[in-house]
């Protein structure tokens, strides 16, 4: 049951049907026509409305599952808003017919995909949007980390048979390949498809990188083991493994900035408000503890601002019960913003960012309040015991780690921006002004990171003594190492030493 539109010289096939409403066309597959005829009447924003549900909201698309004619579907609605969307759409043709035609094309050689079922054009108010309609696979689940062996197997023996066939989906990973209940992988999205010829190593490794890209040592991972062996088998050199190693590299690399960039647009991360003249523009995190409550708490505090708890040139800053909030000019709340989401990507326990307000060239940054004392304070009034001193040098040394093999530093590394959180035992990062993003082979910034802290171990009257340091270091390098980091220790020891001494001579 393929659908086939009419070309020039090749008629229609007889078990597809043209459907058009309006200004609304498609070609589906003949069970479902009539029902698709019907949904086609109306508006693309009201189809939740009409027997659909909308699981899915992006910048780039909408996704509906449901029934047409008993038949489950699901449906993806392609948006145009920007003339980018609409000149590529021009130019490669819409996309809907486009994932159409790539689906039957990886059909054709013999790989699992969901069956195409109709794709055309759709009409949302002004806008025309074109979408493509697929079968939906029975009790179907994203394929997620941690996975089991035998999914991790057939997942990676389907990864070897695409990239053997020379196709190419651009964007492969573990949220585009679906599980039935028997554990067999079905490939969903092939918009970005496109037929590249004979894969080198560094296609390959770059494809495995983006599908373990979850992972901290990506398919080197030893999460990732039964994935990997399945997809190397017996035909791939030796060399492959340095190129893992180097892909996962560039991935990274490459992947943080542009996360960066998400808090600045609408995406599943942020709600970015409509630029208004004269009127303050929001920019929300779209966290799970982000409700009404806490944006009408947020505006009532830009509003009218308490007595503030701290005031100094760069702007005031307020610590409420159950938040605390920065006053910056508005480049420098924008960069703190944005370096909440560098340690959000990097997985670096920090203060959960909430709000973000811009207005006349000031900036409100609203985060979560991680506790009441600053590690400095919890020291100073003797409030933690030996066993919760160790656990705090874990916490620190694993996220010191991560920040600095993500290429990410923090200048400003003492006690008293450091707060444990009450619930997890984690340390976290509350104080990002300083936070700076370079490379992670730059070891004098990430060694002045390490005297930063250790000055501050030293003014703190050392507590744990050589323990904690060596419970620090260990940590640090473990974290390191899972993300296949090999930092030149006794480097960054000479220059940590060094900055140790600077510190306490000047401050």
């Amino acid at each position: 049951m393929v659908p086939q539109g009419s070309t020039p010289g090749n008629a229609q096939l007889p078990h597809s049907v043209s459907v058009q409403s309006g200004r609304a066309l498609a070609v589906a597959a003949a069970p479902i026509a009539q029902a698709l005829s019907e949904l086609l009447r109306h508006d693309v924003s009201s189809w939740d409305q009409h027997g659909l549900l909308r699981t899915k909201e992006r910048t780039v698309r909408s996704v509906f599952a449901g029934e047409l004619a008993s038949v489950p579907v699901h449906i993806k609605v392609f948006r145009a808003d920007t003339f980018s969307d609409r000149a590529r759409d021009a130019l490669r043709g819409a996309r809907g017919d486009r994932e159409l035609r790539n689906l039957l094309r990886a059909k054709a050689v013999g790989l699992p995909v969901v069956e195409p079922l109709a794709s055309g054009i759709a009409c949302d108010g002004t806008q025309l949007r074109s979408f493509v309609v697929t079968r939906t696979v029975p009790a179907a689940r994203p394929f997620a980390w941690p996975a089991t062996v035998r999914a991790q197997q057939r997942v990676g023996a389907l990864l070897r048979r695409v990239h053997d066939s020379g196709l190419v989906p651009g964007d492969l990973h573990p949220g585009n390949v679906a599980m039935d209940g028997d554990e067999q992988p079905w490939l969903l999205d092939l918009t970005s498809m496109r037929h590249a010829g004979e894969p080198d190593l560094q296609r390959r490794a770059s494809a495995l990188a983006l599908f373990c890209h979850e992972l901290d040592g990506g398919a080197l991972d030893p999460a990732a083991k039964a994935l990997r062996k399945a997809y190397v088998g017996d035909g791939l050199p030796a060399a492959f493994e340095r190129e893992l190693r180097l892909a996962t590299h560039r991935w990274r690399a490459a992947a943080l900035p542009a996360f960066g960039r998400r808090c600045t647009r609408s995406c599943r991360h942020t709600e970015v408000e409509a630029r208004q003249r004269g009127r303050p523009r929001w920019h929300w995190h779209l966290s799970p503890g982000l409700d009404a409550a806490v944006r009408a708490r947020c505006a009532a505090v830009a509003e009218a601002p308490p007595a503030p708890h701290k005031t100094g040139r760069r702007g005031s800053v307020w610590l409420l019960d159950e938040m605390a909030v920065k006053e910056r000019s508005s480049g420098a709340a924008r960069k703190l913003w944005r370096a909440a989401y560098w340690l959000l990507f990097a997985k670096v326990a920090a203060a959960t960012p909430q709000a973000l307000r811009l207005h006349r060239g000031r900036g409100l940054v609203f985060s979560r309040r991680v506790g009441a004392r600053s590690l400095e304070a919890e020291l100073a009034g003797g409030l933690l015991d030996a066993a919760a001193i160790a656990a705090a040098a874990r916490s620190l040394g694993t996220n010191v780690g991560r920040l600095h093999a993500h290429g990410l530093g923090n200048r400003d590394l003492k006690f008293d921006n450091l707060v444990r959180d009450p619930a997890s035992g984690e340390v976290c990062m509350v104080d990002l002004d300083g936070m700076s993003r370079g490379s992670t082979t730059d070891t004098r910034s990430r060694g002045a990171d390490l005297g930063r802290l250790l000055a501050a171990f030293r003014a703190a009257g050392a507590p744990g003594g050589a323990a904690t340091v060596a419970r620090f270091l260990r940590s640090y390098l473990r974290a390191n190492h899972r993300l296949l980091q090999q930092p030149p220790l006794r480097r960054l020891l000479r220059r940590a030493e060094h900055r140790a001494g600077e510190w306490a001579a000047t401050h």
